[in-house]
């Protein structure tokens, strides 16, 4: 028998403003600690508010290729959605961008690495063990851009002569998922790339529809967004826009990875950096 018992607080501010004769705008953040005398409660408000008032006013990007930069929660929405590229049961229900052969392979830039890590130190809510039992750990999934690993149950793991990686959860049948994502720089770029100096680059804060939006065995997307259009650390928050792309390319066009990771609902990342994304706007 294992036992496992936790206790968190978490806080997720959504706000939603507007000025007559324009749209209503919205931001949000989010928050979680050990227990609720140190959640940071006003960083909370004090991030919603500014990033709110931020949008107010916004203008019409021009369609176009643009260098995108992502923000931490962002990417990792993405990544969430295209979560088959890892998943063992997938792969083998043939409903995945993987196949078994593709484990070496090179499927993104060799700045980003990314992790599995139940027990990363930021992961509040960690379990030790999956449904089957099994001991959670820090899986490897993308080493410098090589695809390194899966995500397994004891079942897959059998099926495909590897071990089981503690992803998987007992509800009607036996399902695979992702614990708590960890995406760092893999190695440092040959250029060192930022928002106070970039020009014309477009930062997405937050992406919409994933539901609708996401072809996750074509690997295609087209995701409204919110963000802003900056330039040399100026920021004019964009009206309405999607950005489309496909997400094997998107992982190959990484041109940074930024040092500074930040914690969000689905695990810790930076922001990151790709090129030549299709952005669709005025």
């Amino acid at each position: 028998m294992r036992k496992d018992s936790l206790s968190l607080s978490s806080v997720y501010l959504y706000s939603k403003t507007e000025e007559e004769g324009k749209k209503p705008r919205s931001a949000g953040a989010y928050r979680v600690s050990r227990n609720v005398a140190d959640l940071d409660i006003n960083g909370c408000i004090e991030e919603t508010a500014e990033k709110t008032i931020s949008h107010l006013n916004y203008e019409k990007v021009k369609t176009g290729k643009y260098q995108v930069v992502f923000s931490p929660e962002a990417f990792l929405s993405i990544l969430g959605a295209f979560s088959n590229l890892f998943n063992a049961q997938s792969i083998l229900d043939k409903q995945s961008l993987s196949t078994p052969d593709d484990l070496g392979k090179q499927i993104a830039s060799p700045l980003l690495s990314v992790y599995d890590d139940a027990l990363h130190p930021a992961n509040l809510g960690a379990e030790t063990f999956d449904g089957e039992g099994t001991p959670t750990r820090q899986i490897k999934l993308i080493e410098n851009g090589v695809l390194t690993s899966f995500l397994h149950s004891a079942g897959t793991a059998k099926r495909l002569n590897a071990q089981p990686t503690g992803h998987a959860s007992i509800g009607a049948k036996v399902s695979v998922g992702p614990n708590f994502y960890h995406v760092f720089a893999a190695q440092n770029a040959a250029q060192e790339l930022s928002l106070e100096t970039a020009e014309n680059v477009i930062l997405i804060d937050d992406l919409h529809a994933l539901h609708a939006g996401v072809r996750a065995l074509q690997g295609s997307f087209s995701l409204p967004f919110d963000g802003w259009l900056i330039n040399k650390g100026e920021k004019t928050s964009i009206e309405s826009a999607t950005v489309a792309g496909d997400f094997l390319e998107l992982l190959k066009s990484i041109i940074y990875v930024e040092k500074e990771v930040e914690l969000t609902p689905g695990g810790v990342a930076p922001r990151i950096w790709v090129d030549g994304l299709s952005i669709t706007g005025d």
